[in-house]
């Protein structure tokens, strides 16, 4: 099992807005770069009050450095929670999605970084987010591609309503759906590590199945009888 940590973690508030659609679109926000500690970081926030309200969104934005990782599976992002408010309990779902924040190169947060999401490459299905603990996000085979070829993968962590742009508010009335992450514990990516060594059948056993071959390691073996 292979754990590679992020390189950089943190979000930005996005500015409020007054409305919920223009709230979704919002170029720019105030980045809290490098963040540490329990912080509100996904965010939807709603207040119905004079002059046409307030709304405004969080977003997480993580960036690994995936220059040491050429192959592997079952890619998993882990972080802590410690808190989650939606009500109901599906509304504090989150989607994992492309973000070229940063320059894209792990760069540092800035306030016009926001908006530089990619709806349109999902890295995850929606998942549901703990109240506390550990939450695991399995990404799909879009961010394992970009995993084990370049190396950097940016992920954002949104609001499901916030990443799959949904016309309708989420809230009736005044109120917030919050998930809050600790900063202070590690974000992780998790994976299987890749076959090493021969990794073919020998007398019609799986390598798996396989520890030594005439007492040779399989990870120490390149080829048998000269067959690769």
């Amino acid at each position: 099992m292979g754990t590679l940590a992020s390189n950089r973690k943190g979000f930005i508030t996005g500015a409020s807005s007054s409305s919920y659609s223009a709230a979704l679109s919002a170029s720019t926000g105030t980045a809290s770069d490098q963040a540490s500690n329990s912080q509100s970081a996904i965010q939807y926030f709603k207040n119905t009050g004079r002059g046409g309200g307030t709304f405004r969104f969080i977003r997480t934005f993580i960036h690994f450095d995936t220059s040491g990782i050429s192959g592997g599976s079952s890619f998993q992002l882990t972080l802590t929670s410690t808190g989650a408010n939606g009500n109901p309990s599906s509304n504090s779902n989150v989607r994992a999605i492309k973000h070229t924040a940063g320059s894209s190169t792990g760069g540092e947060l800035a306030n016009a970084d926001f908006n530089n999401i990619d709806r349109n490459t999902t890295y995850s299905a929606d998942t549901s987010y703990a109240s506390s603990g550990t939450v695991t996000i399995t990404l799909n085979a879009a961010a394992a591609t970009q995993i084990i070829n370049e190396n950097n993968f940016n992920v954002a962590i949104l609001l499901t309503h916030d990443a799959a742009e949904t016309e309708e508010d989420p809230l009736e009335s005044s109120g917030d759906i919050t998930n809050s992450i600790n900063f202070g514990n590690a974000i992780n990516l998790t994976y299987t590590d890749p076959v090493s060594g021969y990794g073919h059948k020998v007398s019609s056993v799986a390598s798996g199945s396989i520890g030594k071959v005439s007492t040779v390691a399989t990870a120490s073996i390149g080829k048998i009888n000269t067959v690769d």
